[in-house]
Order: structure tokens, then sequence, then C-alpha cells
């Protein structure tokens, strides 16, 4: 069965890395700023005071756009006399799938149908910016569940997920009741034709939250490797070139080392990484940053281009050593990674399913139009790969040229944030992407995975709480803090979820400073005490 998508948390941001379409935005760059480090796990740091917190507010705002949809129905097909002939249950069940496929793809293109023309009457005579809802469908979102044979026929359970405005069960299914449903026209064909049939139709809201990425899992080898892929660009501009180049600048200003490289003229295939040294639970982490483009070239055969073939083996390297791997440039519908256009390569998306890839976890960027349509299920096909090791970033519309430079910096800047002495500061998923979300906010990025991810800080957990502390030093890694609860000074631990937090506890936001928002909410006694 594909994978269920409902483990995609649609935490939608709107920076690009480089836009990979058809998008010819002319924005100004963005005017997010990277915010001072903040003073953590020092002598001064803490008790900090608990603010008066109203525990009777579910506090689930993840502070986005955008939303992702289950739709849930029923139907019936009759089951071919050949069915009750067949020897063995594998041939049985193709029997089965090709009876109900064809009505199954009916019933997904009429379910499409019908949520368009709604959105579509809402925003009637509205310009884009005054729009309100949309919606957006994967080709291969309808899912079956287990069927049911009744005599001559076979009874299934349907699901299937799409990505829509966050307030669009308002219009789809109106009334306000616990069980939301809607009936849909069901056509004979998926071109449309005569109507043949109504059905019910479930619609549910996501329920996917908030996490962390697995930054324990990404440190345990003692280095955190992000490797970016840039594809090639048909543009006279070449601006993936340009967004290279840029790159490797900011980088070098930023006293990011390497041994061989001061430009971007002296990167090579075999350059080697960039370098720079976290603290990570109090001991020293190496992060590693590569960087790939269609015009790289090899020392080692006369300086010339390294050619297809190598661009291929160094996507193939990342795509099995990588913690972090990174593809930014041109993608749509069914493409895969787009090396060059000099002439065009490409890497068939379905080539992923049978590349040697890692058991461990990994962190992909697949950055590009559309790509929420593609890449997931070509990686999920992978039997390397799943959701217990795998968080997956993808776009559900266009992406603009205009922020390349700046959100690969950004990407980079929050995986590898720290406080000003040097400790990696752990950001949840959403807090990384609301820093990001302010300039295009029609491009909606999300991360499918979160379901397995953590929810309590991975820097420092459940055995940490209340510990009698008297400053964040005291708290383990960064994120916790010392908190002045009633009664005496207690640890409190980083989180995103109330159930996290354990029994007694809540997830709830301590500090409200505008200029550190990254700073995680915190698990705290509901007591507001650390007392037995």
């Amino acid at each position: 069965m594909p994978f269920q998508l409902r483990r995609f948390l649609v935490l939608f941001f709107s920076l690009v890395f480089l836009a990979a379409c058809v998008s010819t935005d002319d924005s100004d760059e963005s005017s997010n700023q990277e915010p001072e480090r903040i003073q953590q796990n020092d002598s001064e740091g803490g008790p900090h005071a608990v603010p008066e917190l109203d525990f009777g507010k579910a506090d689930n705002f993840i502070g986005t756009n955008a939303r992702e949809f289950i739709l849930i129905g029923e139907f019936s097909a009759e089951i071919p006399s050949e069915y009750h002939d067949a020897e063995d249950e594998d041939a049985k069940e193709e029997i089965l799938f090709d009876a109900v496929s064809d009505q199954l793809t009916n019933i997904g293109h009429s379910i499409e149908r019908h949520i368009s023309s709604v959105v579509s009457e809402h925003n009637r005579d509205l310009t884009d910016e005054q729009q309100e809802f949309f919606t957006y469908f994967r080709s291969d979102s309808t899912t079956r569940t287990d069927a049911e044979v009744d005599g001559d026929s076979v009874n299934y359970e349907f699901e299937m997920e799409f990505v829509g405005s966050v307030y669009l069960m308002s219009i789809i299914a109106p009334d306000d009741a616990v069980r939301r449903t809607f009936e849909v026209p069901i056509y004979s064909s998926r071109w449309g034709g005569s109507v043949e049939d109504h059905m019910e139709i479930e619609i549910q809201g996501s329920p996917s939250r908030d996490a962390f990425p697995s930054y324990d899992k990404l440190f345990e080898n003692g280095f955190l490797d992000i490797a970016i892929h840039f594809g090639g660009d048909y543009n006279t501009e070449r601006l993936d070139i340009e967004t290279v180049e840029w790159t490797v600048g900011a980088l070098l200003e930023d006293n990011w080392h390497h041994d061989s490289v001061t430009s971007f003229e002296e990167l090579r295939i075999d350059s080697g990484p960039f370098t720079r040294q976290l603290i990570v639970e109090g001991e020293p982490l190496e992060v590693r940053i590569s960087l790939f483009h269609a015009e790289m070239k090899d020392d080692e055969v006369d300086d010339e281009r390294v050619g297809h073939e190598g661009l291929r083996e160094a996507v193939e390297y990342s795509l099995e050593h990588a913690d972090i791997f990174v593809y930014s440039g041109h993608a749509g519908t069914n493409a895969g990674f787009i090396l060059d256009y000099g002439p065009r390569y490409e890497i068939p998306a379905d080539d992923f399913a049978s590349m040697d890839m890692s058991d461990d976890y990994q962190i992909y960027v697949m950055d590009g139009c559309n790509t929420y349509r593609t890449y997931v299920q070509d990686l999920m096909d992978n039997p390397s790969r799943n959701f217990a090791n795998t968080d997956i970033m993808t776009t559900v519309h266009t992406t603009p040229f205009s922020a390349g430079y700046h959100v690969i910096w950004q990407l980079m800047y929050w995986f590898t944030f720290t406080d000003q002495a040097g400790n990696h500061f752990p950001l949840s998923w959403q807090t990384m992407i609301r820093g990001l979300n302010q300039d295009f906010p029609d491009v909606h990025y999300g991360v499918h995975g979160v379901d397995d991810a953590p929810k309590l800080n991975p820097h420092g957990g459940e055995g940490l709480m209340c510990r009698p502390c008297s400053s964040d030093a005291d708290c383990g890694g960064g994120g916790n803090y010392c908190l002045g609860f009633e009664g005496g000074a207690g640890c409190s631990v980083g989180c995103t979820t109330d159930t996290a937090c354990g029994s007694g506890f809540r997830c709830a936001r301590i500090f409200d400073i505008e200029d550190q928002f990254y700073i995680p909410k915190q698990c705290v006694p509901v007591s507001n005490s650390c007392a037995p």
C-alpha cells in the first residue's frame, strides 16, 4: 500500500531555495534577519520567571497557512466471475485489484473535481492576493484499505490525502459536527461524463503535530554531513552557478573552514567539505557542508568537467552517506534530479528505489516546483527508507528564483544554530520554518515524517523535568531552562506537544520574546510546582 500521507506535517514556509520552474517573481530579498545568539547555559542563565499560564486553552497553533486533509469513503464493485475460479490468494487479490482500480480512479477524480469547484466558487471574482482558499492534490493520493468480499461484490474503504487552506473544511463540509461529511457526485469516467452515483465522504484534518528533527540520530556518529546538489539551469543567466558562487562566498565570509577552497573558482568535485565545529551535550561535533553543481571540474582529469557520470556518482554517494541531502533545482510532476541542461541529464525518480541507501536517519530537502507531488513515494520505495528514519521537506506550489541564496543560508544556519558559547540549540521543524515564512506565502513547504520524530528536546528528555537547578547549565543541553516555580527552581524541557511531557505536565510557551521566537515551548508542571 502506498505510504500514508497523514504523516505529512504541513509546516509550511515560504522562503525558497534555488527556484526551479516557471516563476519570475522579482520580490526583494527576504527581510528575515539572523537572530542574536541567546545567552544559554552560563552562570547567569536562570532561574527564569514563569508567567501565568492558561491551561484551559489548547496550545496547538502551528502558525501556518496550509494543512493536509484526509478524505475517507466506502464503495463496492462487482467481482468478475473468474475470481471464484482462481486457485490461490495472490491471484484472487490481483483480480480484485483490477476490478476496483478503474472505479477508484474515477472516484478520486470525482472528489477532486467537486472540491475544486467549491473552491473556485468561493474564489470567484477575487484577485490572486485576495483568494482565501486553495487545494493541491497528488496524482497517487488515493489508497485502499482491506477488502471484504460479500457474495458477488467486494466492499472497500479508501483514503485520499491532499493539501489545502487551513479553514477549507468550513466550505467543503460547513456543518459544525464532530464527523464532517459532504456528498460528491461520482462520474462515469475520470474525464467526467454522466453522474452515475453519489457518495458520502468524511473529511478530517491531519493529526500531525510539530516535532524536532532527530538531532540525536543526526549527531550520533560525531559529525553532521550536509550535501547540497544544485540542479542545472536552462536560463541564460545560469542562476544555478550564481547561487553556488554566492554560497561559497557566504560560507567563507562566515568563517567556515576549507583546506583548499578560497573562492568559487577553486571548488572541485573532490575538494571536500567546508567545516565548522559545534558543541553537542558537552562534546565537540564537526559539521561538514559539501557543494555540487553542473559545471564541476576534476583536477585529476586535466581540469575538465566531471561529466554526467561523475555528477550521478556524487548524488548516489550523498544519498547513501549524507545526514542531510539537499536537491535544489528544476522539478515538477514526475521529475527526478535534473543535474544538467547542457545537454540535459536527469536521474529519474524511479531510480531511487534501487539505489544503495543507509538505514540511518536522514533528512532530505527536495527543493523545486511541486515536489509534494513526487519524490516522497519514490524514496519510500527504497527498502532502506521508512518514516522512522526519514524526514522529507517538499514544496506544494512553484518556487521563485529570487530567494535562493537567502534560503540556502537559512537552512544551514538553523540546523547548526548555537548559543553564544557554541552549544547546539535544537529547533523544532515548526520553529525553523516559522522564521522563514514571510516572503513567499504561496510556495508552501512542508515536512513529511514528523509523526515518528521526537516531541521532546533530543538533548534532554523526561529525566530532567523538575530536576532542582540554579541555572540553565544544570538542565542539560540547549533548549532546556531553569525556571522559578513555586517552592523552588526546577528544570523544564523543550517540547512540542502536551502528550510528550507526560502526566501532570503541559507543553507551554514560557518565553514570549519576539527576537527569540526560536526558543521551544517547555514542559512545565500544571501545578506550577515541582513539589511531590
